[in-house]
């Protein structure tokens, strides 16, 4: 009987490197563009500066917090599709909050983050952003009046979902809403989690990009999974 061997997540890594970079195979021009001239852009934009003046003065300079490549994605991702409502769930010390909100002062982005230390060390952030920042603190997430345009989700820093994550999800998107998610990949629990949006019966493209998921509903999309090297 054959062995089955699993890959590490190394060897995950690497074959995501080889696999569809630089949009190589990618036969959908929506996720050949997205590849190109979203997820492996380079530009070195304005709002990046912005966001990490406003973290340096909020923050301790023993202990000021860089930006990561996912937040400069998650910025490049509401500034390609141009989201204006946004609500962001395990919202963390705000950070990454900045970056959804940077592309434009019409952003309006609803932010839950339950544990208390990180939400007041966000709102000192958010005090000087000229943005519409609303926090939720609570364990329950809000149900919203409008649509949203996109919905980040960070599994590391949200644990109560209740019984059914995507029923709530689905209520507050429309066709053209895509979902970012952080940490499919840290455990079980996220690996589960994410299974379950991806298998969302209105979702269609989606795109893997190892430890952050990106998922679209657009009906004009394939329902296909693509790995992106990221």
């Amino acid at each position: 009987m054959p062995r089955i061997y699993k890959l590490s997540k190394t060897g995950l890594k690497l074959l995501y490197k080889i696999r569809h970079h630089r949009g190589h195979g990618i036969h959908s021009p929506f996720v050949f563009n997205l590849i190109t001239k979203v997820i492996e852009e380079k530009t070195p934009y304005h709002a990046y500066e912005d966001v990490k003046q406003i973290i340096n003065n909020e923050s301790d300079r023993k202990q000021q917090t860089k930006l990561d490549k996912i937040n400069l994605l998650c910025f490049r991702l509401i500034n390609y599709f141009e989201a204006i409502h946004i609500l962001e769930i395990g919202s963390g010390y705000g950070i990454n909050t900045l970056c959804l909100t940077a592309p434009s002062t019409n952003i309006e982005c609803i932010c839950v983050e339950e544990s208390q230390k990180k939400s007041e060390k966000a709102k000192l952030i958010y005090k000087g952003w000229d943005r519409n920042i609303r926090l939720y603190t609570q364990k329950e997430l809000p149900i919203l009046n409008n649509k949203q345009d996109c919905i980040y989700i960070d599994l590391n820093h949200f644990n109560d979902f209740g019984s059914d994550i995507t029923q709530y999800l689905s209520i507050h998107l429309t066709e053209k809403s895509f979902i970012i998610v952080k940490g499919i990949r840290t455990n079980k629990r996220c690996q589960t989690l994410w299974r379950s949006i991806m298998n969302m019966e209105s979702r269609t493209a989606v795109l893997d990009l190892f430890n952050l998921g990106i998922v679209f509903f657009d009906s004009k999309l394939y329902r296909w999974s693509y790995q992106i090297s990221f």
